[in-house]
Protein backbone atom coordinates (compact mmCIF):
# COMPACT_ATOMS: atom_id res chain seq x y z
CA UNK A 1 0.00 0.00 0.00
CA UNK A 2 1.15 3.65 -0.63
CA UNK A 3 2.96 5.37 2.36
CA UNK A 4 -0.17 7.77 2.00
CA UNK A 5 -2.66 5.26 2.99
CA UNK A 6 -0.96 3.81 5.67
CA UNK A 7 0.21 6.90 7.70
CA UNK A 8 -1.55 9.83 8.61
CA UNK A 9 0.38 12.69 7.85
CA UNK A 10 1.06 15.98 9.50
CA UNK A 11 3.23 18.24 6.58
CA UNK A 12 5.14 21.25 7.83
CA UNK A 13 5.15 23.96 5.21
CA UNK A 14 7.04 27.02 5.20
CA UNK A 15 6.30 29.06 2.41
CA UNK A 16 8.62 32.05 3.26
CA UNK A 17 11.33 30.24 3.14
CA UNK A 18 10.16 28.82 -0.53
CA UNK A 19 9.72 32.00 -1.68
CA UNK A 20 13.16 33.42 -0.45
CA UNK A 21 11.60 36.45 1.29
CA UNK A 22 14.93 38.29 2.24
CA UNK A 23 15.73 41.64 2.05
CA UNK A 24 15.75 43.09 -1.52
CA UNK A 25 17.44 46.46 -0.53
CA UNK A 26 19.70 47.65 -2.94
CA UNK A 27 23.36 46.59 -1.64
CA UNK A 28 27.20 47.49 -2.13
CA UNK A 29 29.42 45.58 -4.04
CA UNK A 30 32.45 44.31 -2.32
CA UNK A 31 33.72 41.58 -0.73
CA UNK A 32 32.91 40.00 3.06
CA UNK A 33 36.20 39.70 5.08
CA UNK A 34 36.03 36.96 8.12
CA UNK A 35 38.22 35.27 10.77
CA UNK A 36 37.62 31.38 10.95
CA UNK A 37 41.15 31.84 13.90
CA UNK A 38 42.10 28.37 12.57
CA UNK A 39 42.96 26.08 10.00
CA UNK A 40 39.46 23.63 9.80
CA UNK A 41 40.24 20.38 10.77
CA UNK A 42 38.32 19.63 7.24
CA UNK A 43 35.66 20.24 5.05
CA UNK A 44 34.46 16.81 4.67
CA UNK A 45 30.12 17.08 6.31
CA UNK A 46 30.59 13.86 7.78
CA UNK A 47 33.68 14.59 9.82
CA UNK A 48 33.53 18.43 10.68
CA UNK A 49 32.78 18.83 14.36
CA UNK A 50 34.85 22.47 15.11
CA UNK A 51 32.77 25.58 14.53
CA UNK A 52 35.27 26.78 11.55
CA UNK A 53 35.06 23.16 9.45
CA UNK A 54 30.82 23.37 9.99
CA UNK A 55 30.67 26.57 8.82
CA UNK A 56 32.55 26.28 5.87
CA UNK A 57 30.69 23.38 5.25
CA UNK A 58 27.45 24.83 5.68
CA UNK A 59 27.99 27.10 2.81
CA UNK A 60 29.40 24.87 0.27
CA UNK A 61 27.02 21.89 1.30
CA UNK A 62 23.12 21.61 0.89
CA UNK A 63 21.21 20.67 4.35
CA UNK A 64 18.33 18.54 4.00
CA UNK A 65 16.71 21.04 7.07
CA UNK A 66 18.18 24.19 7.54
CA UNK A 67 17.78 26.32 11.38
CA UNK A 68 16.80 29.72 12.04
CA UNK A 69 19.35 31.73 13.39
CA UNK A 70 17.72 33.32 15.99
CA UNK A 71 15.87 30.03 17.52
CA UNK A 72 17.20 27.51 15.60
CA UNK A 73 13.50 26.46 14.58
CA UNK A 74 13.76 24.43 11.44
CA UNK A 75 13.35 25.61 8.22
CA UNK A 76 13.64 24.19 4.76
CA UNK A 77 16.30 23.86 3.12
CA UNK A 78 17.19 20.99 0.28
CA UNK A 79 13.11 19.74 1.85
CA UNK A 80 10.09 21.24 0.46
CA UNK A 81 8.31 19.86 3.33
CA UNK A 82 8.36 16.67 5.44
CA UNK A 83 5.87 14.63 7.24
CA UNK A 84 5.91 11.99 9.98
CA UNK A 85 3.78 8.82 10.67
CA UNK A 86 1.02 8.73 13.67
CA UNK A 87 3.40 6.46 15.35
CA UNK A 88 6.25 9.13 15.40
CA UNK A 89 8.92 6.38 13.62
CA UNK A 90 9.07 7.22 10.16
CA UNK A 91 9.90 10.59 9.25
CA UNK A 92 9.52 11.47 4.70
CA UNK A 93 11.15 14.88 3.15
CA UNK A 94 10.06 16.09 -0.32
CA UNK A 95 13.33 17.25 -2.11
CA UNK A 96 13.58 20.45 -4.40
CA UNK A 97 14.29 19.18 -7.85
CA UNK A 98 16.40 21.84 -8.85
CA UNK A 99 19.66 21.80 -6.73
CA UNK A 100 22.68 20.91 -8.70
CA UNK A 101 26.16 19.59 -7.64
CA UNK A 102 28.50 21.36 -9.50
CA UNK A 103 32.60 21.78 -10.03
CA UNK A 104 34.36 24.64 -9.88
CA UNK A 105 37.68 24.61 -11.58
CA UNK A 106 40.34 26.92 -10.07
CA UNK A 107 42.02 26.72 -13.88
CA UNK A 108 40.02 29.37 -15.89
CA UNK A 109 37.51 29.86 -12.82
CA UNK A 110 34.97 27.49 -15.02
CA UNK A 111 31.99 26.01 -13.54
CA UNK A 112 30.94 22.58 -14.08
CA UNK A 113 27.02 21.51 -13.62
CA UNK A 114 27.75 18.18 -12.64
CA UNK A 115 24.06 16.64 -12.21
CA UNK A 116 21.38 16.93 -9.69
CA UNK A 117 21.02 16.43 -6.17
CA UNK A 118 19.30 13.42 -5.30
CA UNK A 119 17.94 11.23 -2.43
CA UNK A 120 20.25 8.87 -3.13
CA UNK A 121 22.91 11.34 -2.14
CA UNK A 122 20.95 12.00 1.58
CA UNK A 123 21.19 7.96 1.62
CA UNK A 124 24.99 7.54 0.76
CA UNK A 125 25.66 10.90 3.38
CA UNK A 126 23.64 9.05 6.24
CA UNK A 127 25.40 6.30 5.79
CA UNK A 128 28.79 7.67 5.94
CA UNK A 129 28.15 9.78 9.31
CA UNK A 130 27.54 6.00 10.86
CA UNK A 131 30.10 4.31 8.43
CA UNK A 132 32.84 3.26 11.29
CA UNK A 133 35.39 3.42 8.44
CA UNK A 134 34.95 7.18 8.00
CA UNK A 135 34.97 7.86 11.84
CA UNK A 136 32.20 10.63 12.21
CA UNK A 137 33.06 12.34 15.49
CA UNK A 138 29.32 12.71 16.47
CA UNK A 139 28.02 9.38 15.41
CA UNK A 140 27.86 8.01 18.57
CA UNK A 141 25.79 10.88 19.86
CA UNK A 142 23.05 10.41 17.22
CA UNK A 143 22.91 7.11 16.62
CA UNK A 144 20.04 5.58 19.32
CA UNK A 145 17.33 7.56 17.46
CA UNK A 146 18.50 5.87 13.88
CA UNK A 147 17.48 2.31 13.47
CA UNK A 148 20.34 0.38 12.50
CA UNK A 149 22.72 3.09 12.97
CA UNK A 150 24.15 1.69 16.34
CA UNK A 151 24.90 -1.96 14.25
CA UNK A 152 26.45 -0.04 11.64
CA UNK A 153 28.47 2.48 13.94
CA UNK A 154 30.17 -0.32 16.03
CA UNK A 155 31.16 -2.57 13.51
CA UNK A 156 34.95 -3.76 13.09
CA UNK A 157 36.34 -2.79 10.05
CA UNK A 158 38.90 -5.07 10.07
CA UNK A 159 36.79 -8.25 10.90
CA UNK A 160 33.48 -6.87 8.86
CA UNK A 161 33.60 -7.88 5.18
CA UNK A 162 32.41 -5.65 2.43
CA UNK A 163 29.49 -8.02 1.81
CA UNK A 164 28.35 -7.38 5.69
CA UNK A 165 28.67 -3.78 5.31
CA UNK A 166 26.36 -3.51 2.37
CA UNK A 167 24.28 -5.21 4.72
CA UNK A 168 24.23 -2.98 7.56
CA UNK A 169 23.73 -0.11 4.94
CA UNK A 170 20.51 -1.69 4.11
CA UNK A 171 19.52 -2.37 7.43
CA UNK A 172 20.25 1.58 7.78
CA UNK A 173 17.24 3.56 8.53
CA UNK A 174 17.32 5.68 5.59
CA UNK A 175 15.37 5.12 2.09
CA UNK A 176 14.76 6.92 -0.85
CA UNK A 177 12.15 6.48 -2.31
CA UNK A 178 12.62 8.12 -5.42
CA UNK A 179 14.80 10.91 -6.61
CA UNK A 180 13.28 13.54 -4.66
CA UNK A 181 11.98 11.62 -1.61
CA UNK A 182 13.99 10.31 1.47
CA UNK A 183 12.58 8.04 4.77
CA UNK A 184 13.82 7.61 7.47
CA UNK A 185 12.89 5.09 10.07
CA UNK A 186 13.76 5.93 13.81
CA UNK A 187 14.08 3.75 17.10
CA UNK A 188 11.74 5.93 18.85
CA UNK A 189 9.41 8.86 18.37
CA UNK A 190 11.58 11.81 18.06
CA UNK A 191 9.68 15.38 17.39
CA UNK A 192 12.54 17.00 17.25
CA UNK A 193 14.71 14.59 14.65
CA UNK A 194 14.18 17.94 11.99
CA UNK A 195 16.18 19.83 14.61
CA UNK A 196 18.95 16.74 14.53
CA UNK A 197 18.67 16.43 10.66
CA UNK A 198 19.09 20.37 10.38
CA UNK A 199 22.57 20.30 12.44
CA UNK A 200 24.57 17.12 12.48
CA UNK A 201 22.83 14.14 10.33
CA UNK A 202 22.61 15.19 6.85
CA UNK A 203 24.52 17.76 4.95
CA UNK A 204 25.02 16.31 1.63
CA UNK A 205 27.97 14.86 0.28
CA UNK A 206 28.63 13.73 -3.67
CA UNK A 207 29.73 9.83 -3.62
CA UNK A 208 31.50 10.81 -7.08
CA UNK A 209 33.86 13.37 -5.60
CA UNK A 210 34.09 11.34 -2.28
CA UNK A 211 35.32 8.36 -4.31
CA UNK A 212 36.85 9.80 -7.06
CA UNK A 213 39.35 12.57 -4.76
CA UNK A 214 39.84 9.94 -1.99
CA UNK A 215 41.65 11.91 0.61
CA UNK A 216 42.09 15.48 -1.39
CA UNK A 217 38.57 15.71 -2.34
CA UNK A 218 37.60 18.13 -0.39
CA UNK A 219 40.50 20.36 -1.96
CA UNK A 220 39.05 22.98 -5.01
CA UNK A 221 39.44 21.14 -8.33
CA UNK A 222 38.25 18.10 -7.03
CA UNK A 223 35.43 19.03 -4.49
CA UNK A 224 31.86 19.52 -5.99
CA UNK A 225 29.18 21.18 -3.76
CA UNK A 226 25.60 22.14 -4.05
CA UNK A 227 25.51 24.92 -1.46
CA UNK A 228 24.70 29.02 -1.88
CA UNK A 229 29.30 29.28 -2.41
CA UNK A 230 32.25 27.60 -3.94
CA UNK A 231 34.97 26.80 -2.53
CA UNK A 232 37.69 29.12 -5.03
CA UNK A 233 40.89 28.78 -3.03
CA UNK A 234 41.96 27.06 -0.06
CA UNK A 235 45.44 28.80 0.72
CA UNK A 236 46.01 26.16 4.15
CA UNK A 237 47.24 27.91 7.42
CA UNK A 238 46.10 31.51 6.01
CA UNK A 239 42.99 31.76 3.89
CA UNK A 240 39.54 30.59 2.25
CA UNK A 241 37.85 32.43 -0.06
CA UNK A 242 34.41 31.64 -1.25
CA UNK A 243 32.83 32.73 -4.13
CA UNK A 244 28.79 32.73 -4.97
CA UNK A 245 27.52 29.65 -6.61
CA UNK A 246 25.29 31.09 -9.72
CA UNK A 247 23.94 27.68 -9.84
CA UNK A 248 22.51 27.34 -6.61
CA UNK A 249 18.83 27.25 -6.56
CA UNK A 250 18.80 31.09 -4.85
CA UNK A 251 21.19 32.47 -6.10
CA UNK A 252 19.26 35.85 -6.61
CA UNK A 253 19.22 36.12 -3.16
CA UNK A 254 22.26 35.65 -2.55
CA UNK A 255 23.97 39.50 -1.65
CA UNK A 256 27.32 39.08 -1.13
CA UNK A 257 29.74 37.27 -4.55
CA UNK A 258 32.96 37.01 -2.15
CA UNK A 259 33.60 36.29 1.36
CA UNK A 260 37.38 35.57 2.58
CA UNK A 261 38.00 34.27 5.53
CA UNK A 262 41.48 34.37 7.45
CA UNK A 263 42.78 32.52 10.26
CA UNK A 264 43.58 34.54 13.26
CA UNK A 265 43.68 32.54 16.36
CA UNK A 266 44.94 35.39 18.86
CA UNK A 267 41.51 37.21 19.61
CA UNK A 268 43.86 39.93 20.58
CA UNK A 269 45.37 40.50 17.05
CA UNK A 270 41.84 39.80 15.42
CA UNK A 271 40.22 42.87 17.42
CA UNK A 272 43.10 44.69 15.89
CA UNK A 273 42.32 43.41 12.67
CA UNK A 274 39.11 45.00 13.49
CA UNK A 275 39.45 48.49 14.00
CA UNK A 276 42.27 48.69 10.90
CA UNK A 277 39.18 47.65 9.13
CA UNK A 278 40.31 44.31 7.57
CA UNK A 279 37.41 42.45 9.06
CA UNK A 280 33.84 43.14 9.10
CA UNK A 281 32.79 41.42 11.78
CA UNK A 282 34.58 38.91 14.64
CA UNK A 283 32.37 36.06 13.78
CA UNK A 284 32.50 33.19 12.99
CA UNK A 285 35.20 32.59 15.07
CA UNK A 286 34.88 33.19 18.99
CA UNK A 287 34.31 36.81 20.45
CA UNK A 288 35.65 39.45 22.67
CA UNK A 289 36.32 38.36 26.50
CA UNK A 290 34.49 40.02 29.00
CA UNK A 291 37.77 42.57 29.65
CA UNK A 292 37.40 43.55 26.14
CA UNK A 293 33.98 43.94 26.39
CA UNK A 294 33.46 45.63 29.71
CA UNK A 295 36.34 48.06 27.53
CA UNK A 296 34.38 48.57 24.23
CA UNK A 297 31.01 48.90 25.85
CA UNK A 298 31.73 52.51 27.01
CA UNK A 299 33.93 53.40 23.59
CA UNK A 300 31.60 56.15 21.58
CA UNK A 301 32.29 54.16 18.03
CA UNK A 302 32.74 50.88 18.68
CA UNK A 303 30.08 50.90 21.72
CA UNK A 304 27.56 51.47 19.14
CA UNK A 305 28.91 48.04 16.91
CA UNK A 306 28.71 45.86 19.91
CA UNK A 307 26.24 42.52 19.79
CA UNK A 308 25.44 40.38 22.60
CA UNK A 309 24.47 37.12 20.93
CA UNK A 310 22.64 34.12 22.55
CA UNK A 311 24.17 30.74 22.69
CA UNK A 312 23.16 27.66 23.39
CA UNK A 313 24.66 27.13 26.69
CA UNK A 314 23.37 26.71 30.37
CA UNK A 315 25.18 26.94 33.54
CA UNK A 316 23.76 25.41 36.73
CA UNK A 317 24.65 24.50 40.22
CA UNK A 318 23.74 20.87 40.53
CA UNK A 319 22.25 19.36 44.06
CA UNK A 320 22.76 15.71 44.51
CA UNK A 321 19.82 14.48 46.25
CA UNK A 322 20.73 11.49 47.74
CA UNK A 323 22.99 13.68 50.10
CA UNK A 324 21.58 15.06 53.42
CA UNK A 325 20.83 17.97 53.69
CA UNK A 326 19.79 18.11 49.64
CA UNK A 327 17.73 14.70 50.30
CA UNK A 328 15.21 17.47 51.11
CA UNK A 329 13.69 19.67 48.18
CA UNK A 330 13.04 22.42 50.82
CA UNK A 331 16.76 22.35 51.56
CA UNK A 332 17.13 22.73 47.51
CA UNK A 333 14.63 25.32 47.62
CA UNK A 334 16.49 28.12 50.27
CA UNK A 335 19.84 27.80 48.53
CA UNK A 336 18.41 28.55 45.10
CA UNK A 337 16.05 31.35 46.91
CA UNK A 338 19.00 32.57 48.15
CA UNK A 339 21.15 33.31 44.72
CA UNK A 340 20.76 36.81 43.69
CA UNK A 341 21.70 36.21 40.00
CA UNK A 342 21.02 39.55 38.33
CA UNK A 343 23.51 40.37 40.96
CA UNK A 344 26.11 37.49 40.11
CA UNK A 345 25.77 38.01 36.43
CA UNK A 346 26.20 42.11 36.24
CA UNK A 347 29.07 41.91 38.41
CA UNK A 348 30.84 38.74 37.79
CA UNK A 349 29.57 36.73 34.68
CA UNK A 350 29.12 40.10 32.45
CA UNK A 351 28.25 37.69 29.29
CA UNK A 352 25.29 35.76 30.00
CA UNK A 353 21.53 36.25 31.28
CA UNK A 354 20.14 35.33 34.85
CA UNK A 355 18.38 32.30 34.05
CA UNK A 356 15.33 30.66 36.71
CA UNK A 357 14.85 28.05 33.88
CA UNK A 358 17.20 25.22 32.49
CA UNK A 359 16.58 25.70 29.11
CA UNK A 360 17.36 28.56 27.19
CA UNK A 361 14.56 30.73 26.44
CA UNK A 362 13.83 31.46 22.99
CA UNK A 363 15.39 28.51 21.36
CA UNK A 364 12.86 26.17 19.56
CA UNK A 365 10.31 24.38 21.52
CA UNK A 366 10.88 26.16 24.77
CA UNK A 367 9.28 29.20 26.59
CA UNK A 368 9.31 32.94 26.55
CA UNK A 369 11.84 34.47 28.54
CA UNK A 370 9.41 35.99 29.86
CA UNK A 371 8.08 33.04 31.63
CA UNK A 372 7.90 32.96 35.71
CA UNK A 373 8.79 29.26 35.85
CA UNK A 374 11.64 28.73 38.72
CA UNK A 375 12.90 30.05 41.91
CA UNK A 376 12.94 34.04 41.81
CA UNK A 377 15.56 35.38 44.42
CA UNK A 378 14.72 36.14 47.38
CA UNK A 379 16.28 35.97 50.76
CA UNK A 380 13.11 35.94 52.99
CA UNK A 381 11.32 33.16 51.32
CA UNK A 382 14.75 31.48 51.68
CA UNK A 383 14.66 31.58 55.47
CA UNK A 384 11.31 30.46 55.35
CA UNK A 385 11.92 27.30 53.56
CA UNK A 386 14.87 26.61 55.66
CA UNK A 387 12.52 26.84 58.62
CA UNK A 388 10.20 24.74 57.09
CA UNK A 389 12.69 21.82 56.18
CA UNK A 390 13.69 22.27 60.27
CA UNK A 391 16.88 24.63 60.55
CA UNK A 392 15.73 27.24 62.25
CA UNK A 393 19.28 28.05 63.29
CA UNK A 394 19.02 27.66 66.71
CA UNK A 395 18.23 24.50 67.75
CA UNK A 396 19.39 23.05 64.41
CA UNK A 397 21.74 24.40 62.03
CA UNK A 398 23.57 22.87 58.93
CA UNK A 399 26.80 21.32 58.63
CA UNK A 400 29.57 22.50 56.25
CA UNK A 401 28.66 21.91 52.76
CA UNK A 402 30.54 21.18 49.95
CA UNK A 403 30.16 22.44 46.64
CA UNK A 404 32.72 21.37 43.69
CA UNK A 405 33.75 23.28 41.18
CA UNK A 406 36.65 22.36 38.44
CA UNK A 407 39.82 24.44 39.00
CA UNK A 408 39.12 27.74 36.42
CA UNK A 409 39.59 31.00 37.60
CA UNK A 410 36.89 32.86 36.48
CA UNK A 411 34.31 29.63 37.93
CA UNK A 412 36.05 30.06 41.43
CA UNK A 413 35.33 33.36 41.80
CA UNK A 414 31.73 32.80 40.72
CA UNK A 415 31.86 29.88 43.80
CA UNK A 416 32.96 32.45 46.31
CA UNK A 417 30.50 35.04 45.50
CA UNK A 418 27.88 32.18 45.50
CA UNK A 419 29.23 31.10 48.88
CA UNK A 420 29.41 34.51 49.85
CA UNK A 421 25.70 35.43 49.39
CA UNK A 422 25.13 32.31 50.76
CA UNK A 423 26.57 33.00 54.03
CA UNK A 424 24.91 36.32 54.23
CA UNK A 425 21.63 35.09 53.26
CA UNK A 426 21.20 31.74 55.38
CA UNK A 427 24.35 31.87 57.73
CA UNK A 428 25.59 28.67 56.32
CA UNK A 429 28.92 27.60 55.79
CA UNK A 430 29.97 26.47 52.50
CA UNK A 431 33.55 24.87 51.43
CA UNK A 432 34.55 25.43 47.65
CA UNK A 433 35.99 21.77 46.73
CA UNK A 434 38.29 22.73 43.43
CA UNK A 435 39.53 19.56 40.69
CA UNK A 436 41.02 19.47 37.64
CA UNK A 437 38.19 18.70 35.15
CA UNK A 438 39.23 15.07 34.40
CA UNK A 439 39.40 14.49 38.15
CA UNK A 440 36.14 16.92 38.83
CA UNK A 441 34.25 14.53 35.71
CA UNK A 442 35.14 11.11 37.47
CA UNK A 443 33.97 12.71 40.77
CA UNK A 444 30.81 13.66 39.31
CA UNK A 445 30.18 10.23 37.97
CA UNK A 446 31.23 8.06 40.76
CA UNK A 447 29.80 10.51 44.18
CA UNK A 448 29.28 14.02 42.97
CA UNK A 449 29.44 16.47 45.61
CA UNK A 450 25.80 18.28 47.76
CA UNK A 451 26.19 20.98 45.27
CA UNK A 452 28.28 20.39 42.17
CA UNK A 453 29.01 23.17 38.88
CA UNK A 454 28.16 22.36 35.52
CA UNK A 455 27.10 23.72 32.49
CA UNK A 456 25.50 21.86 29.40
CA UNK A 457 25.53 22.97 25.66
CA UNK A 458 23.32 21.55 23.48
CA UNK A 459 24.16 20.68 20.26
CA UNK A 460 21.03 20.96 18.52
CA UNK A 461 18.70 23.61 18.93
CA UNK A 462 15.54 22.29 20.31
CA UNK A 463 14.14 22.08 23.99
CA UNK A 464 14.36 18.65 23.54
CA UNK A 465 18.41 18.26 24.07
CA UNK A 466 18.02 20.32 27.28
CA UNK A 467 14.86 18.43 28.61
CA UNK A 468 16.22 15.20 28.33
CA UNK A 469 19.51 15.91 30.52
CA UNK A 470 17.59 15.51 33.26
CA UNK A 471 15.91 12.14 32.83
CA UNK A 472 16.49 9.50 35.09
CA UNK A 473 18.38 7.67 33.12
CA UNK A 474 20.61 10.04 31.48
CA UNK A 475 23.88 10.00 31.97
CA UNK A 476 24.51 13.48 32.38
CA UNK A 477 22.35 13.42 35.27
CA UNK A 478 24.70 13.74 38.28
CA UNK A 479 21.89 14.57 40.33
CA UNK A 480 20.50 11.12 40.84
CA UNK A 481 17.46 12.25 40.72
CA UNK A 482 14.45 9.85 39.39
CA UNK A 483 11.05 10.98 38.45
CA UNK A 484 8.65 8.91 36.37
CA UNK A 485 6.40 11.97 35.86
CA UNK A 486 9.03 13.95 34.37
CA UNK A 487 10.53 10.74 31.97
CA UNK A 488 7.12 10.66 31.06
CA UNK A 489 6.50 14.17 30.77
CA UNK A 490 9.86 14.49 28.57
CA UNK A 491 8.71 11.67 25.99
CA UNK A 492 5.49 13.12 25.48
CA UNK A 493 7.05 15.91 24.31
CA UNK A 494 8.94 14.05 21.90
CA UNK A 495 5.34 12.07 20.67
CA UNK A 496 4.25 15.43 20.28
CA UNK A 497 4.16 16.88 17.00
CA UNK A 498 2.43 20.26 17.18
CA UNK A 499 4.46 22.78 18.62
CA UNK A 500 2.37 24.96 20.85
CA UNK A 501 1.53 21.06 22.85
CA UNK A 502 5.19 20.70 22.85
CA UNK A 503 6.19 24.21 24.79
CA UNK A 504 3.38 23.31 27.14
CA UNK A 505 5.26 19.94 28.08
CA UNK A 506 9.09 21.14 28.29
CA UNK A 507 7.03 23.50 30.53
CA UNK A 508 5.96 21.51 32.73
CA UNK A 509 8.77 19.41 32.74
CA UNK A 510 11.01 22.34 33.54
CA UNK A 511 8.73 23.84 36.23
CA UNK A 512 9.22 20.10 37.67
CA UNK A 513 12.87 20.60 37.77
CA UNK A 514 13.40 24.00 38.41
CA UNK A 515 10.58 24.98 41.03
CA UNK A 516 8.93 22.04 42.12
CA UNK A 517 11.64 19.72 42.58
CA UNK A 518 14.44 22.60 42.40
CA UNK A 519 17.01 19.67 41.40
CA UNK A 520 19.14 22.35 40.09
CA UNK A 521 19.54 25.47 40.41
CA UNK A 522 19.99 27.58 37.29
CA UNK A 523 22.63 30.50 37.29
CA UNK A 524 23.31 31.85 34.13
CA UNK A 525 22.50 31.57 30.18
CA UNK A 526 25.77 32.31 28.75
CA UNK A 527 26.37 35.20 25.76
CA UNK A 528 29.38 36.72 23.72
CA UNK A 529 29.87 39.53 22.50
CA UNK A 530 30.86 40.59 19.43
CA UNK A 531 31.69 42.92 16.85
CA UNK A 532 30.42 44.19 13.38
CA UNK A 533 30.63 46.84 10.99
CA UNK A 534 27.22 49.07 10.91
CA UNK A 535 27.05 48.98 7.31
CA UNK A 536 26.89 45.12 7.47
CA UNK A 537 23.47 43.57 7.55
CA UNK A 538 22.89 40.19 8.83
CA UNK A 539 21.69 38.08 11.27
CA UNK A 540 23.05 36.07 14.34
CA UNK A 541 22.99 32.90 14.99
CA UNK A 542 22.32 30.84 18.03
CA UNK A 543 24.20 27.49 16.78
CA UNK A 544 27.74 27.94 16.75
CA UNK A 545 28.83 27.42 12.81
CA UNK A 546 26.10 28.03 11.36
CA UNK A 547 26.18 31.58 10.66
CA UNK A 548 23.85 32.04 7.34
CA UNK A 549 26.37 34.27 5.63
CA UNK A 550 24.10 33.64 2.23
CA UNK A 551 21.51 36.30 4.00
CA UNK A 552 24.20 38.72 4.64
CA UNK A 553 24.65 41.97 2.56
CA UNK A 554 26.34 45.47 2.72
CA UNK A 555 24.06 48.84 2.39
Amino acid sequence: MRFSKLLTLVWFVLIFSLLGCRSVAETIDRELHLNLGSEPATLDPALATDPGSQQIARMIFLSLVETDPATGAPQHGLSTSWAVSTDGLIWEFKLRPDAVWVRFNPIGEKIEVKRNVTAQDIVYSVRRVFDPRVGSGFAMTIAPILRGAQELRTANPQKTTDADFQKLFDALGVQAIDDTTVRFYLTKPASYFPSIVSTWLVRTQPRESVEEGGVVWTEPGTLWTDGPYLLKSWSHGREIVLEKNPNWYDAASVRIDTIRFTMIADTATALDEYRKGDLDTLDPYDGLSTDDYDTLKDDPVLGKQLQIVPTLCSQYYGFNTTKAPFNDPLVRKAFTAAIDRETLVSSVVKLGDPARDFTRAGVYASADISDTAGIPFNVNQAREYLKEAGYDGRTKRLPVITLGVNTDDKLQLIAETVVQMWKSNLNVEVRVSALDWKSYQQTLREDAPQIFRLGYCAYYPDAANFATVFQSKSPANFTKWISAPYDQTVDAAAREIDVTKRIALYRTAEKSLVEENTVIAPLWWSSRATLSRPELQRNYAITDGYERLETWGFQ
